[in-house]
Parts: structure tokens; sequence; C-alpha cells
């Protein structure tokens, strides 16, 4: 999980991105978009809608998620960015109750999420 300061961009960006370009998308394609779906659903206050899009912002270059796409078969990374809707960075300003919903569901929903990763790719 990443944010980004959606002010620096000079358009409309996604509330959330995911970054897939370092993945098996023929593979795993199918996650991403479960992943994304998911994300697009979370309920946030002040009128925010939890709009989602793949590979918008970014596309997941970082090195952790070349490097465990590289050397783990049964791993996947999806680089999920969140705009900073949960604070105005400039005047250092918290806005808790966004922060907390997103709390609140991410732990949900990553579990539901990893369980069904799980069941899909487990060995036997």
């Amino acid at each position: 999980m990443h944010s980004y300061n959606w002010k620096r961009w000079n358009r409309e960006v996604p509330v959330i991105n995911l970054g897939t370009s370092n993945i098996d998308n023929k593979r795993f394609e199918n996650f991403a978009e479960t992943w994304r779906e998911s994300l697009s659903r979370l309920k946030l206050p002040n009128e925010i809608s939890a709009t989602s899009k793949i590979n918008d912002t970014f596309q997941g270059n970082g090195y952790f998620l070349k490097y465990i796409t590289e050397n783990f078969k049964n791993t996947l990374v999806l680089a999920t960015e969140f705009k900073k809707i949960y604070c105005d960075e400039l005047n250092q300003i918290i806005f808790p109750e966004v922060v907390h919903a997103i709390e609140q569901q991410l732990q949900f929903k990553i579990k539901k999420h990893a369980e069904e990763f799980i069941k899909a790719h487990k060995q036997n």
C-alpha cells in the first residue's frame, strides 16, 4: 500500500490505482480485477467516491514487487496506491474519519482476497 499526492496531477485521478505491469497478467489478471472491483466498493465519508483503475497513475514498478514476482511462483503483489484523500498534505491535516473508514474495510477486504487467492493456488 502506498499513497500519492493527487494535487500534483493536472487531471482527475482515481482514488485507488493498482499497478500491474510487473505481475504475470496472463495468470493473475482476474485477481487484479477482483481486487480493483472490491476496492471500488469502499464506503467513504464526505461524499468521496471510491473510483479505482489499473495502471492509471502508477504501473507497479517498485523493486519489492519485481523481486517477489521473479523469485516466488505462487505469490502475487498488487501495488495498491491511494490518492491522499485521508489528509491535506500541504497543511498537515489528517481526516480521521476517512482513515478509519479505509482501515476498517481493508481489514476485511485484504483477508477475503488473500483467502480467495490461496484457495485458487493451493498446491496439493
